[in-house]
């Protein structure tokens, strides 16, 4: 149980500070302050858009290596294009 408890705190932990290093970034470049609640919301939202596309990024991935026997280069093109799409959306997220 107390691997979980841990788990959980970790997790809130690392919530709140990408919220406070999003708040940072956007201060830094002179963007106006949303409220914290519409921080909260971007941040969760991102980091839904993270956990699906990785999902479907390790499916794309397994099929393209296991399944019709590609070389390993080329089963990882979903991966780079996938962390690409994530660069574009943290950098979006910091420009609004």
């Amino acid at each position: 149980m107390s691997g979980f408890i841990g788990d959980l705190l970790e997790g809130i932990a690392t919530f709140v500070t990408d919220v406070w290093v999003l708040r940072r970034q956007r201060a830094a470049k002179d963007r106006p302050q949303n409220a914290w609640a519409r921080d909260a919301t971007d941040v969760a939202l991102f980091d839904a858009w993270v956990i699906g596309l990785s999902i479907l990024m390790l499916a794309a991935t397994a099929i393209l290596l296991f399944v019709l026997k590609l070389p390993l280069l080329i089963s990882l093109l979903p991966a780079a294009a996938g962390a690409v799409y994530i660069g574009y959306r943290w950098m979006t997220l910091v420009r609004a």
